[in-house]
Parts: structure tokens; C-alpha cells; sequence
């Protein structure tokens, strides 16, 4: 079974092709290049992991090349490819009133990039080819790309006091774990579906930065509490994402203690 990647040289896109994955490289918002590609390589199943994340950029001078490749290269990967295709998304599509989410909750997003993505989970649902929409959230882990949990190591080691937002929630999602529950999905003969892939525990941004600094014996004292988010775009504050649906799947779901001890420990 051959699986090709999208944004291959991303946090879960480069962690797929470590796991032998084919890099599909172009770019997915030029139907030639797209064309090219999947004709080239020929893989079974396309696991499209390529997507402006930027938040905050996404609200601003990126919005409009965002949507391009964030809508738009979804649906043009759609066009030309007949497999079964992994879309994936975010629960940025919420508006986080009332989460954590199940995959049957109504979408509305709150701020520009979770409106790109819920408008490629649209496009793609009305397609009759085999899709399978895959949501996940705080992805940490991939070593050389900076994430909250590199972030927070690096603030910690400054020595200095600093606050992290208690209002701001979701799953943080280790990024090898997230790959190993894809490709066990990729050997299922699943339907099209939504599906959550995350970590087990929905917390916030402040308990994630403590559990961070036990775990990699930091002083956490550092760390302070706060209600204040930083940033121009709007969050949702109550998100995060339910993982029934995966684990009746026989999908592997860790805990987000899980993570960061397999983080810590290499």
C-alpha cells in the first residue's frame, strides 16, 4: 500500500514520510502541479497534510493565500485523485462555546483559518470519493520545529516569570502518536467520516505548561496564571476535541502524559 503526504516538510507531514511515506511535492493549489504529482507517484491513499496554520497570520496579510491552499488545494487534490484521501483538520472549525466537540457537532468557526478549514471539510464531503476528514489540535513533538511545548522549555529555561492563558482550551496531541493512529487508519477499510484524533485529555494552555515543566524537571513556579490571550485572531476558548468515536475505532489514543514522557525520553 503506497501513502503519499502533502506537506511533507511539516510537523505531521515530515513525521509520515519518516514512517515511510512518499513526499507528494508540489503544490496543491496548482491543478497541473497536482496532476503531475499524483500521476507521477500513483499512491493508493493521500494523506493531505498541507495547510497555512498561522492563526494569526491567516487573520491578516495571509488570509487570502490561506484560503487558496488551506479550501481550495483540499478540493483540488480531491479532483484529481480516486483513493481514499485523509483531509486534515482542526478543531479551529468550532466556535468553542461548548466543547470539547464530537465528530457530529455543527461547525462555525470563529476566526479566518478555522474558516478555511471548515470550507475544505465542506467542499470534500461533497465529493463521492472515498474521504475521510480527520481533526486534531496542539500538535507538539516533531523535534526541530518549535511548538508550545518547545516554547515553554525555552521560556523556562530564561529563568524568568511569565504567564500562560487558563482560558484557552483543547487536547494537545503528540505528533508521532498522531501518525501512528493514521497510518493504522490508512489499514482500515473505514467509510468516508469525520473522525478525532488527538490527545485523551482536554486541558488548559496553563496546565499544559505545568505538566510540561514536571515532566522535564523545570521550576514551575515560573509559570503564572492569566485570563489574557495574546494574538489578533479570535479563539475559541472552550474547544477541544472527544475521542469515543477513535476508540471504538481500535484507534490508539494516549494521554497527553503519554506524550511528553515519550517526548522527554526520546
Amino acid at each position: 500500500m503506497k501513502i503519499a503526504v502533502t506537506g511533507a516538510r511539516g510537523r505531521l507531514g515530515s513525521e509520515l514520510v519518516r514512517r515511510g511515506c512518499i513526499p507528494l511535492d508540489c503544490d496543491v493549489s496548482s491543478v497541473p502541479r497536482v496532476s503531475d504529482a499524483i500521476w507521477s507517484e500513483e499512491p493508493d491513499i493521500l494523506i493531505n497534510c498541507a495547510s497555512i496554520t498561522d492563526v494569526d497570520a491567516c487573520e491578516g496579510h495571509l488570509f487570502q493565500q490561506s484560503s487558496v491552499v488551506n479550501s481550495f488545494g483540499a478540493f483540488n487534490l480531491r479532483q484529481h485523485f480516486d483513493g481514499l484521501m485523509i483531509q486534515m483538520s482542526t478543531d479551529y472549525v468550532f466556535d468553542g462555546q461548548k466543547g470539547p466537540y464530537s465528530e457530529f457537532a455543527d461547525p462555525f468557526p470563529i476566526n479566518r483559518y478555522g474558516y478555511t478549514k471548515w470550507y475544505a471539510e465542506e467542499l470534500l464531503k461533497e465529493s463521492s470519493k472515498p474521504t475521510i476528514i480527520v481533526r486534531t489540535t496542539i500538535l507538539y513533538g516533531d523535534e526541530g520545529k518549535p511548538d508550545f511545548v518547545s516554547s515553554i522549555l525555552d521560556t523556562l529555561d530564561e529563568g524568568e516569570q511569565f504567564h500562560v492563558t487558563t482560558t484557552l482550551k483543547g487536547n494537545p496531541t503528540y505528533v508521532p502518536h498522531l501518525a501512528e493512529a493514521l497510518l493504522k487508519l490508512c489499514a482500515m477499510e473505514a467509510p468516508s467520516s469525520v473522525i478525532n484524533l488527538v490527545g485523551d485529555d482536554v486541558i488548559s494552555r496553563y496546565k499544559f505548561a505545568l505538566m510540561i515543566a514536571k515532566v522535564f524537571d523545570k521550576d514551575k513556579s515560573l509559570i503564572n496564571p492569566t485570563r489574557r490571550m495574546a494574538g489578533a485572531a479570535q479563539r475559541p476558548r472552550r474547544a477541544g476535541l472527544k475521542t469515543k468515536s477513535a476508540k471504538t475505532w481500535g484507534l490508539p489514543i494516549y494521554s497527553v502524559l503519554d506524550g511528553l514522557l515519550e517526548m522527554r525520553d526520546g
